[in-house]
């Protein structure tokens, strides 16, 4: 593609040297630039691209993208001055790869905890035989049959616009994305115009980046009222950011407020809300229409993702009869309370929770369940967030009989340090320090708690989930909690 095709996607921009120029491809990393590549430049948190320019150029980039103005330009390369590389990169993208989203409707799904669970039920809700939905996300990204590994929740601009031209060449009539705060700060979605925008809810996470909940919640809330919102909004208004980002909304599309608290004001409800170990019960009421449905899911935080789900479709212009019918059937979403063992061995439940928000849902849902004993083990991140390490601890202490304290991804921290702040949430008193486990390796953590628990007991892996590597020092080693689950329990598998 000339280079001159995908100016006009700048909306502002300076040129140095001629536009007409044959692009091969868009490279943000400067290892991957070769002949004809078209080099985007930013200040990242770690690394300066503006470094890589001259390189670029000797390794034959038709042209550079870049924030700051440089001293020499090669004759080689034509330089696109412009406020904000890494959007301009999202824009040029969609343009380079004609606009995939524009045929897709796509759906974004935005919030702290839910976002997996919510986009598995969106896509199992709007798929139908010949017409299949696109799915990008935090577990995997699915295009038709071709289903990939996901290694980050949404993709930098340029590779989210390649996998959106793949899903429509796949043949899908749709795709569900879940949308990072990260990526609606960075502008990595930008050009893409949604139909659909679901918030979940937004509980403190990532604050090492975001620094403050205001910061957080503006980032999330550019999906609705930012510069291209989304055509229509789904709102959880159960959760004190969603009541906020609803009741201060400015939309023309369809807004639909949700709440599994039966809210009166919320168009979407459920009703008469009665979880069990097998699913969960209630009525789904819309509008005047109102249905008896069961979800193969436990939890109400599940019936919230699920109504957000249901949001999605209706504002989409499926039928309520038709979308309350395909309930009982959503799919499993891998380490989202993700069950193995039960019967003569104890229950053990994998899920993804690690935010002290995602622990205490996690917790309290199995809680209800009635347990014997409820066990649980917790590990915190390195290189991440440190103020909610002392939260999580906490919350599993308060809501368990036993906690064992280990490693997550510790990444380039020690786990000594990450103990220590986690040790922070553990009162003094002498019941909660018996209760409380601390083993440095993962895999032996959840040994013991299996070990430890008997039939009746719940144990609870928090944390990791569907993940399929653990972290170490810059090295990605194999380690899978429901792996070593199975392992453990002897092949039984999930119940």
């Amino acid at each position: 593609m000339n280079l001159r095709e995908l100016i006009p996607a700048l909306s502002e921009c300076s040129v140095e040297g001629t536009p007409d120029r044959e692009v091969a491809a868009l490279r943000y990393d400067s290892r991957q630039v070769g002949q004809g590549d078209l080099f985007f430049a930013w200040k990242g948190a770690s690394s300066d691209g503006h470094r890589f320019i001259a390189e670029v150029c000797r390794r034959g980039a038709s042209g550079v993208v870049l924030e700051q103005a440089q001293s020499d330009r090669p004759d080689s390369a034509t330089f696109i001055r412009v406020p904000d590389a890494r959007r301009a990169l999202a824009r040029m993208a969609g343009a380079f790869h004609g606009h995939p989203a524009r045929a897709l409707a796509p759906v974004g799904i935005t919030g702290t905890n839910g976002k997996t669970t919510t986009a598995f039920a969106i896509k199992h809700l709007l798929s139908e035989p010949g017409r299949p939905i696109g799915l990008l996300g935090t577990i995997r990204h699915e295009m038709g049959s071709t289903i990939l590994p996901a290694s980050r929740t949404t993709p930098e601009g340029s590779d989210l616009q390649e996998l959106l031209a793949k899903i429509k060449a796949a043949g899908c009539v749709g795709v569900v994305m879940e949308v990072s705060s990260h990526a609606l700060d960075q502008g990595r979605v930008e050009g893409i115009e949604f139909a659909v925008g679901v918030f979940t809810n937004l509980t403190p996470d990532h604050l090492d980046y975001h620094k403050t909940m205001e910061e957080y919640f503006a980032a999330k809330r550019r999906l609705f009222d930012g510069p291209a919102p989304a055509a229509s909004a789904v709102i959880n208004i159960d959760d004190p950011y969603g009541a906020r980002l609803a009741a201060g909304l400015h939309h023309t599309g369809i807004v639909i407020t949700a709440s599994a608290n039966s809210a009166r004001e919320a168009s979407l409800r459920a009703e008469k809300v009665h979880a069990a170990a097998h699913g969960t019960a209630f009525e789904l009421v819309f509008e005047g229409h109102r249905r008896a449905v069961e979800i193969p899911l436990i939890g109400g935080f599940n019936v919230a993702n699920v109504l957000g789900a249901v949001g999605a479709a209706l504002a989409l212009g499926r039928d309520f009869d038709q979308i309350a019918s395909r309930l009982h059937d959503l799919p499993a979403v891998p380490g989202r309370l993700e069950r193995f063992g039960g019967g003569s061995q104890p229950t053990v439940v994998v899920d993804y929770a690690h935010t002290e928000d995602a622990v205490r849902k996690a917790l309290e849902t199995l809680r209800e369940l009635e347990p014997q004993r409820l066990l649980a083990v917790v590990g915190c991140g390195g290189n991440r967030d440190r103020t909610k390490r002392p939260r999580m601890a906490a919350a599993a202490l308060e809501l368990s009989d036993r906690v064992y304290f280990t490693a997550d991804n510790p990444r380039n921290e020690t786990i000594s340090a990450i103990f220590d702040d986690m040790r922070a949430g553990v009162p003094a008193d002498a019941a909660s320090q018996a209760k409380a486990v601390w083993i440095d390796d993962r895999r032996s953590a959840i040994a013991r708690a299996i070990a430890e628990a008997a039939p009746g007991d719940i144990v609870c892996i928090a944390g990791k989930g569907h993940e399929a590597t653990q972290e170490i020092n810059g090295v990605f080693t194999p380690f899978s909690d429901r792996a070593v689950v199975e392992e453990i329990l002897g092949g039984k598998g999930r119940n």
